[in-house]
């Protein structure tokens, strides 16, 4: 732990030491976040329920999936280059001579810490719709399993994009299956019902994003509680695939040399 602490403690050095340019990303991904609002505006403005859910049901599942995915961005958004920067640039050859994970190395070589304003966006937008929502329940409990919520939500893209990075180890391909992995979660944000079934199952059960954001945020609107015992399960499963993934491939792994 201490030596994670000092890899922190150096980025963030690094990164506060040009604080007009970490304010600009920030923006960036605040601006994100509101175009993702902006779009959920337009939608609510056809209709007054979307698949049985108000606009202020909706607004709090959009607000939900915002923290995960910066989470994943702030923590391990070098995961997304993985493939590009590590393996095949030869970079993964100066993680392996350290005594420390390999993952974890990846991980702290980049924490984006702008990305985490998406957090605080997410947080406030859940917060508004909750406060404008009568039935719901501000109680110790009821928060508690919010935040447990989110951390399974997170442990779901952490994992999926884990599994992915780890693919590269035997798939040589500078973009991979990155990009269209990434525009998988938009459909994480909304109401399952509203998908094919084959689209549906896909999404839950293959490349679990929806439960990223729709299932384990509707339990707090009206939606079934059963993801609320569903979702840490699926989290800690996406995480120990992603794992495994990751120690088969580091095993076969062979240097770029030079």
């Amino acid at each position: 732990m201490r030596i994670a602490l000092l890899f922190v403690i150096t980025y963030l050095k690094r990164r506060l030491a040009y604080r007009g340019d970490l304010l600009v990303q920030m923006l960036d991904e605040l601006l994100r976040g509101l175009i993702a609002l902006a779009m959920l505006q337009v939608y609510a403005s056809k209709t007054d329920r979307l698949a049985g859910y108000s606009p202020d049901a909706l607004l709090f599942v959009l607000g939900f999936s915002l923290v995960p995915i910066s989470l994943f961005h702030c923590l391990c958004g070098n995961l997304y280059q993985f493939n590009a920067r590590y393996i095949l640039d030869g970079n993964l050859d100066r993680i392996l001579l350290r005594p420390y994970p390999v993952f974890w190395q990846v991980c702290f070589d980049r924490l984006a810490i702008e990305d985490l304003s998406g957090t605080i966006l997410g947080c406030a937008l859940m917060a508004i719709a909750a406060l404008r929502m009568p039935d719901f329940a501000w109680t110790p409990l009821h928060l508690a399993g919010l935040a447990v919520m989110l951390l399974s939500s997170t442990m779901v893209v952490i994992g999926v994009f884990k599994s992915f990075a780890a693919l590269g180890f035997w798939f040589d391909d500078r973009v991979g299956m990155m990009p269209p992995v990434y525009n998988l979660m938009e459909f994480g944000r909304w109401p399952t019902e509203l998908y094919a079934p084959w689209l549906k199952l896909f999404i839950t059960c293959v490349i679990p994003f929806a439960f990223a954001g729709f299932l384990p945020a509707s339990v707090f609107v009206g939606g079934e509680s059963w993801p609320l015992l569903a979702s840490p399960v699926v989290g800690v499963a996406a995480l120990a695939v992603g794992s495994l993934l990751w120690r088969l491939g580091l095993a076969r792994y062979n240097s770029t040399g030079s």
